[in-house]
């Protein structure tokens, strides 16, 4: 059964990697409630913002090995590992996307054909989502350091016509001024361990898995001036 409307799960949270083997972050169980599979839900793997590293794959793997999962990967690295990915993609309960170059991801995804292949599971139910590079793909754009320095990129898949910056705590200034000159639309940030839930472009609910991370609106106002707002948000256990 897919999500009641397209659901997008855009956090700074995912794996707690310090873990052997990793341990999920509660997000996961909040996705699952979100796909409405009562059953072995299917969760799809993409790391291609990492080209695809090995160690990833198998974290991901090991973190839910031996729980009620049907867990796979799609692979783009050198050549993909599934035949129809498309397919397998649309097959899915969800999709996490994981951290790394979100200007790499971007890039591969759309020489492959996955920017049109991921819109069309969004908007078929299978929830999507993910953590860093993996919250801001979703979005008009964003500020990442996938070029060195931590810069503006806007041109994100832009399923949500917003902006989006992660580690909050280091890109808050950057993210201000981007907006307030017009670089990046207004939008949402997050600090490490929260996530923003959306249902089609419509902000639901932020929500963390740790104390004291916080979710934040931050708009241009009329005369030019940066409006951040602190949103309220729900801890996951």
């Amino acid at each position: 059964m897919p999500a009641q409307r397209p659901t997008i799960l855009a956090t700074s949270m995912g794996f707690n990697r310090a873990r052997e083997p990793w341990k999920p972050s509660p997000i996961f169980r909040y996705a699952i409630e979100l796909t409405g599979c009562r059953d072995l839900p299917r969760i799809c793997f993409l790391s291609t913002g990492t080209g695809d590293r090995r160690s990833s794959i198998s974290g991901f793997y090991s973190a839910f090995l031996g729980r009620q999962v049907d867990a796979s990967h799609v692979e783009l690295f050198d050549k993909p590992n599934i035949s129809d990915v498309a397919g397998h993609l649309q097959s899915q309960d969800m999709i996490w996307v994981d951290r790394g170059s979100v200007a790499n991801l971007l890039a591969v995804w759309k020489a492959h054909g996955l920017d049109q292949v991921l819109r069309d599971c969004w908007q078929s139910g299978v929830v999507i989502g993910g953590e860093s590079a993996g919250s801001l793909c979703w979005f008009q754009g964003g500020t990442t350091d996938s070029f060195g320095e931590v810069r503006p990129l806007a041109d994100g898949l832009g399923l949500l016509p917003f902006s989006n910056a992660v580690h909050y705590a280091d890109r808050r200034e950057l993210f201000h001024s981007s907006v307030r000159d017009g670089l990046l639309p207004g939008g949402y940030a997050t600090d490490a361990g929260a996530g923003l839930h959306f249902e089609g472009s419509t902000f639901v609910r932020a929500i963390s898995d740790r104390a004291n991370s916080g979710a934040y609106k931050v708009t241009r106002t009329k005369d030019g001036l940066i409006e951040e707002t602190k949103l309220p948000i729900e801890r996951l256990r």
